[in-house]
């Protein structure tokens, strides 16, 4: 069983495939940092994570010409192998702004609860509105880091995402909480890839920011991508 644990922050998509290119790593002997997440251009070595909506990536809300399409939100990562925290690698932009439809004046933290809990340690971010489509953001986190071990975790949920736990009274918008994943990637001079692998969820009504394990309950929030990858490109 996963054990319930809390990440210590450190000062400093309908298409096939979402793509997101977070990060230009470097070589250097320096100890890693938290840093600025400022895009930057996306070349030389970088890592990239491969996102491919599953059957419940969408969901249609409402009727006729008041209708609309929910898609998840998202938010990763870096974090070194025994847990601390680098900066965030992407977050869409919904749960970066807080601009939620019909949300109460305090906002959404049941979303992205673990990440919400994290994002005050840092004074950028990068964000990007969930795409149509391949999308690539890089970031400059990840420049001076020397090669190595490192985690990606990536928090994903979808409102209204409703099973017969988690219903609309006992859930409110959100239905089924975020699902935490996390990859372990080796940087340096050769390519590498590694899956996502489940690691707990979220708090339901976003109480806290803690990583819980995963109940019995869970069921369409697991099929809300199909692969989820990253991949350590020297090039």
């Amino acid at each position: 069983m996963i054990r319930s644990f809390r990440r210590c922050a450190v000062p400093g998509l309908t298409a096939l495939a979402l793509a997101i290119a977070l990060l230009s790593l470097g070589a250097c002997g320096a100890t890693p940092k938290a840093r600025d997440t400022t895009a930057m251009p996306q070349t030389g070595s970088r890592l990239e994570v491969r996102l491919v909506p599953g059957p419940h990536y969408t969901a249609r809300r409402g009727f006729g010409p008041f209708g609309y399409t929910v898609q998840p939100q998202a938010a990763a990562w870096l974090e070194t192998v025994d847990g601390r925290y680098l900066g965030t690698l992407f977050v869409t932009e919904k749960a970066k702004t807080r601009r939620w439809m019909a949300a109460p004046a305090r906002g959404r933290p049941e979303a992205l609860p673990v990440w919400e809990g994290l994002r005050n340690a840092e004074a950028e971010v990068v964000s990007a509105a969930t795409a149509k489509g391949e999308t690539r953001i890089a970031s400059s986190l990840g420049s001076a880091l020397p090669p190595g071990r490192y985690v990606v975790m990536l928090e994903v949920n979808r409102s209204y995402d409703w099973n017969e736990t988690y219903t609309k009274s006992n859930s409110g918008v959100n239905g089924q909480p975020s699902l935490v994943y996390r990859a372990e990637v080796l940087t340096g001079s050769a390519a590498a890839e590694a899956a996502f692998n489940l690691v707990g969820q979220g708090a339901v009504d976003g109480a806290d920011g803690i990583i819980h394990p995963v109940d019995a309950g869970i069921t369409t929030a697991l099929a809300l991508y199909s692969a989820m990858t990253v991949r350590w490109l020297p090039e």
